[in-house]
């Protein structure tokens, strides 16, 4: 059975719209804890995520464009709930992960992630479409459930928007020991894949711009179905258009499951534009992740795509150099421990990381990543020996050769090298040198 971190969702009262002097209030509850323990004591910046209660609100202010927030937090909601990949052999249906909301610099960012890890999906609402009262920097669970989805189905653009998250002293008090609570088995390759997620868009830049009449287009005439393995290219033509083509070009942009990108069709009404981020890639490329921003009023409406729809995020491997430099110098707070444990976001619209301080222990959390667990108990258990230009090292009775920097890239004889050739990041054997090397992780082979 996979790995799981207890997952504690603790509400003073459920997410409801109500009437205040007249205009729709949407309170979104914040969870009071992500562990049943007392919430963690500061956000990224140091200020405090939420006190033990939750009393002081995340948020206070209003949405210009009501509509707008509506219907991309529903967006937000529904890929939550969905798993659009289910391995062959998995019956048991595992519990959904609430969506997220980060307060900073102005924005308002709603997140959350497909159970099979697959689709990142984040709802960004930019300063100029926030009336803000009141706001602190930090992260925590929003309650988005059945009955405040019907309400954000009704709101129409002339509606006035009031949001507050989070609830005031007097209103705790009074509604002490009414807490809502679920236990959900959160699986650790969903914190995993918040991290690979936002390494996978840090790479990503520009490739293409469509206008409103070509994303509709585009997204409209995408299939409703396909190979869970299968991956198609977008590239661009004549007209500012996007077409589908079987084989990586040159410009083009990786769309593995491409009839996941129809998340964005209940938006298309309301967008003025679509961009396309992606890495670069050429006729021998393998199939990458990749980005679609749709721009709207006064926000935007970001989709991260896993390379294929049967590989989530969380096995690409991104960040597992970094974190192994990392461990190798005990570093546990650095940026790159900090992104693989989802407490950093990646905005390619502004290139730049944004802090998400997730709300629960990440203490707790065991084997986030195997891999790099693997080859720390490989170079401890002195496994690796040089012989020659070549590096040995000893795994379940077999010895793997491996070369690191080879033309700019690290090989082994093992079969996850064979199969994936670094394309979802380094293996255990090569992880391992890295970590044995007297020059550290960056250096070149032991001696």
């Amino acid at each position: 059975m996979a790995d799981t971190v207890v997952q504690h969702y603790r509400y003073v009262a459920r997410s409801r719209g109500e009437l205040v002097d007249g205009q729709p209030t949407v309170r979104l509850e914040t969870a009071l804890t992500g562990t049943g323990d007392p919430a963690p004591a500061a956000t990224a910046s140091g200020a405090p995520a939420h006190d033990e209660y939750g009393a002081d609100p995340f948020f206070t202010g209003s949405a210009e464009r009501a509509d707008v927030v509506a219907a991309g937090l529903l967006r937000v909601a529904e890929v939550a709930r969905t798993r659009y990949y289910l391995p062959p052999g998995l019956a048991r249906r595992l519990a959904f992960a609430d969506p997220i909301i980060t307060a900073e610099s102005g924005h308002l960012r709603f997140e959350s992630l497909s159970a099979c890890c697959g689709v990142y999906a984040r709802l960004d609402v930019l300063p100029g479409g926030l009336d803000t009262t009141r706001a602190r920097h930090g992260t925590t669970n929003i309650d988005v459930n059945g009955e405040l989805r019907a309400l954000l189905g009704q709101v129409v653009r002339t509606d006035p928007m009031q949001l507050q998250v989070g609830r005031d002293d007097v209103a705790v008090r009074t509604l002490d020991g009414s807490a809502v609570e679920r236990r959900v088995d959160l699986p650790v390759r969903w914190i995993s894949s918040l991290g690979a997620q936002q390494a996978a868009a840090s790479r990503m830049t520009l490739r293409h711009e469509l206008d409103a009449g070509a994303a509709r287009r585009f997204v409209r005439g995408l299939p409703r179905s396909s190979a869970s393995t299968r991956a198609v290219w977008a590239s661009a033509v004549a007209g500012g258009g996007l077409r589908l083509a079987s084989r990586p070009a040159a410009g083009s942009v990786c769309l593995g499951g491409p009839e996941r990108l129809r998340v964005l069709e209940p938006l298309l009404r309301l967008a003025t534009g679509l961009r396309v981020y992606g890495e670069a890639v050429d006729p021998r490329s393998e199939p990458v992740a990749s980005c679609w921003e749709l721009l709207l009023p006064h926000a935007r409406f970001v989709l991260g795509l896993s390379p294929q729809a049967s590989r989530g995020f969380s096995g690409e491997g991104a960040l597992l150099d970094d974190l192994a430099q990392a461990h190798a110098g005990t570093d546990t707070d650095s940026d790159a421990v900090r992104a693989a444990n989802g407490q950093l976001g990646y905005d390619p619209a502004e290139q730049r990381f944004f802090p998400r301080l997730l709300p629960f222990d990440l203490r707790a959390v065991p084997r986030a990543n195997p891999r790099l667990e693997a080859a720390r108990t490989l170079a401890a258990d002195g496994a690796v020996h040089a012989v020659g230009e070549d590096v040995l090292v000893r795994s379940a009775g077999v010895d793997y050769a491996v070369r690191l920097g080879v033309d700019d890239t690290d090989r082994c004889t093992c079969a996850w090298y064979g199969k994936h050739r670094g394309a979802r990041g380094p293996c255990k054997h090569v992880l391992a040198v890295r970590l044995s090397s007297p020059s550290g992780p960056t250096g070149g082979n032991p001696t």
